[in-house]
C-alpha cells in the first residue's frame, strides 16, 4: 500500500489577492487547516490484534508468577524462576495446564514422563516452537512456545 499523502503540507494557501503563501499565512490571517485527529472506537476491530498480543503476554507473566506466590510450597528455584521470568520477557507464550488438562489434550502417557521427554514429544508434536516445558506448583504444566502453534490445544487457549 502506497503511503498516505499528507494533506497540510500540500495545501496552496493563496490571500485574497492570489498571491501564494508557502508558509500557510496569507495576507495575514491563519490560512492553513488542520485535519482532526482520528478517533476510533475502543472495540475496534483494529485493535484486534493488540488486545490478544496483550492477552498473551499478561497471561504468560501470571501463569510464571503464579508459580512461586501464595501459599504452599513450590519446587522451582529462584534460577527456574528467573529462566521462566526471562521467557515471558522475551515475547514468549507461557501456557499452564492442570494435570488433567495436560493429560486430556496430550495424552495420558505424559503424566509419567519427565520435563525432558515431554518436552521433546510436544516439540516432535507441535514444531520447533515448543521450547521448554517443565511441572509447576499444585501439580500444573507449564509450555513455553516462542509462537502459538497452529493446533489447539493452543490455538484456543483461554488467557484470562
Amino acid at each position: 500500500m502506497p503511503p498516505r499523502k499528507n494533506t497540510t503540507t500540500s495545501r496552496k494557501n493563496y490571500d485574497a489577492y492570489g498571491n501564494y503563501d508557502n508558509y500557510g499565512w496569507a495576507g495575514g490571517t491563519a490560512s492553513r487547516t488542520c485535519a482532526a485527529a482520528g478517533t476510533f472506537t475502543c472495540n475496534s476491530p483494529r485493535y484486534k490484534t493488540v488486545r490478544n498480543e496483550c492477552q498473551c503476554r499478561i497471561g504468560s507473566y501470571r501463569n510464571v508468577y503464579t508459580q512461586f506466590t501464595g501459599a504452599g510450597m513450590t519446587t522451582w528455584s529462584p534460577t527456574v524462576a528467573n529462566r521462566w521470568m526471562r521467557y515471558a520477557n522475551n515475547g514468549w507464550q507461557v501456557f499452564k495446564f492442570t494435570n488433567a488438562e495436560f493429560s486430556r489434550h496430550f495424552g495420558t502417557e505424559y503424566a509419567n514422563f519427565s520435563t525432558t521427554v515431554a518436552r521433546r514429544q510436544l516439540a516432535h508434536k507441535f514444531g520447533a516452537c515448543v521450547k521448554d516445558v517443565t511441572k509447576g506448583k499444585g501439580n500444573c504444566w507449564l509450555v513455553a512456545t516462542t509462537r502459538t502453534p497452529a493446533a489447539r490445544p493452543f490455538t484456543n487457549y483461554d488467557w484470562c
